[in-house]
């Protein structure tokens, strides 16, 4: 394995491979103008960011509002911008730098007009086979599209808590959980079939106000402290169980 082939787009690449995992991956293409403008058209609202970038850093929303008027968030600056060039241009000397890709916004179901998605983590056990060792919310602080914690200053919250108070129209966390799991399971199968070497992937997980379950993106390296931030540390110590086994 290389280390291009840890960023955003090539993941993407490989999950995009499995029919069953296209329904719940949003539209993603490598940041160029054509792009820009092709799901600008098509969704009316996109988000930009790093290929290998982490954290939640050099995000950018652009929604198009009508008449040739956009709206660019970046953290919690806003700017409103007349022209499809000038928006683009606006966003390009912020991207150009570096490789970007440029996808569909989903729109995150959320709590208290905050949005909000899941980290669920998977790891492989002594016999190579792959279990989910920790699921928790991450709650967007307030005036920030991302629900990285540290960058937002958000919060963590148990998955039903979230569930339970978010805008979800059916919010049964039984059928939720099982979609989770199922697309969960999919997804680090997949990724497992290209990067053979993985022990732990961390799926940043979304759901929309209907409770359909999206892939936002995996990581490689997931922050086990995310789940020390919660009252109940029994999926902490179940995680860094799972990090010491040794495989066969």
């Amino acid at each position: 394995m290389t280390a291009y082939s840890y960023g955003k787009w090539p993941k993407y690449k490989v999950l995009v491979k499995s029919r069953r995992l296209i329904p719940h991956l949003p539209k993603t293409l490598i940041m160029g103008h054509k792009n820009f403008s092709k799901l600008l058209d098509k969704f009316k609202k996109i988000i930009i960011k790093p290929s290998g970038g982490s954290g939640g850093k050099g995000v950018i929303q652009v929604t198009s509002l009508g008449k040739g008027i956009y709206m660019v968030h970046d953290g919690r600056f806003m700017k409103r911008i007349v022209g499809r060039e000038a928006a683009y241009s606006f966003v390009h000397a912020r991207t150009k730098s570096t490789t970007h890709i440029v996808q569909k916004k989903i729109p995150l179901a959320q709590v208290n007009g905050r949005p909000f998605d899941l980290r669920v983590v998977l790891q492989k056990s002594t016999n190579s086979s792959w279990h989910i060792t920790g699921k928790l919310a991450k709650i967007a602080g307030p005036g920030y599209i991302i629900t990285n914690t540290a960058r937002s200053k958000g919060k963590v919250v148990p998955l039903s808590s979230a569930i339970h108070a978010s805008t979800i129209s059916d919010p049964s966390l039984h059928q939720i959980n099982k979609k989770i799991d199922h697309i969960s399971n999919r997804a680090v199968q997949c990724l497992n079939n290209h990067y053979p070497k993985l022990r732990i992937v961390g799926l940043d997980i979304g759901l929309d106000s209907n409770g359909k379950v999206w892939i936002i993106e995996a990581n490689f390296a997931p922050s086990k402290s995310l789940f020390l931030r919660l009252k109940d540390k029994t999926m902490y110590k179940r995680i860094l169980s799972y990090a010491r086994m040794k495989l066969k």
